[in-house]
């Protein structure tokens, strides 16, 4: 271990995808519905053909990009149903996505060691990638934007520097007045969320699952690796003496 067990924390900050909510579960079944509502609508091939070649689509460009179904209608032009116009059928994939999210749930191991949490001194906190409206969409929709401490939520996009670069990680413990080795981050990602949080000097835990990040190999051993996060608990109560209120 890199640090002593002794080390007194202030504050833990938390990962959104695949940490706090099943994000490659959801994007899976939300892609899904729109291909389908897709071909509904005048795209005349497959569904599983629509959706094959929409995650080339998401590969290709990322899942922050904005006009994933717009490049899929572009690249599957010639397979429109004669006198449909093709921004009805973009539309119609739109549409079914968003309704999706209203389904969208928190892990909920990840829902219970919030709770509990908030019964600590501890700060608690969202680092994450990504764009600043759709994240805090996400918390917004999971139910969890009073789950953190006020001025805690740190997002790339209005930051200007993402994971892995490890001054993000600077960033919001300045924000949040701690010290990297006070700081605990709990993510999915060996690479970005472990690797990045431990060149920076904070204590890192692996949130272990079967998101699309679970087969990568970071180069640093996260200091601690769970599969749920309520696991932490007895962690922070017994070798970092936090102190749970009644």
């Amino acid at each position: 271990m890199r640090y002593s067990w002794r080390v007194a924390l202030t504050a833990v900050l938390f990962d959104i995808d695949d940490t706090l909510f099943p994000t490659t579960r959801f994007a899976a079944r939300a892609r899904r519905c729109a291909v389908e509502a897709m071909t509904l609508a005048g795209l005349d091939i497959d569904a599983d053909a629509a959706f094959a070649e929409l995650e080339q689509v998401v590969a290709e460009f990322s899942s922050n990009y904005g006009h994933h179904f717009d490049k899929l209608v572009l690249r599957l032009a010639d397979r429109l149903r004669p006198g449909v116009h093709p921004a009805i059928v973009v539309a119609s994939g739109v549409c079914a996505y968003h309704a999706t999210k209203e389904h969208i749930k928190a892990f909920p191991d990840a829902v219970r060691t919030l709770s509990a949490l908030g019964r600590t001194d501890l700060k608690r906190g969202v680092l994450t990638n990504g764009l600043t409206v759709k994240q805090a969409e996400k918390l917004v929709r999971l139910g969890l934007k009073n789950a953190f401490s006020p001025g805690a939520i740190f997002i790339s996009e209005e930051i200007g520097v993402a994971k892995p670069h490890p001054k993000i990680f600077l960033v919001a413990c300045e924000a949040l007045g701690t010290e990297p080795n006070e700081t605990l981050y709990v993510g999915d990602h060996p690479k970005k969320d472990i690797d990045s949080a431990h060149e920076a000097g904070l204590v890192t835990c692996l949130r272990r699952g079967s998101g699309r990040h679970a087969d990568k190999v970071g180069r640093h051993a996260p200091d601690i690796a769970v599969d749920s996060l309520e696991e932490l608990l007895p962690i922070l109560r017994d070798r970092f003496a936090v102190a749970f209120r009644a």
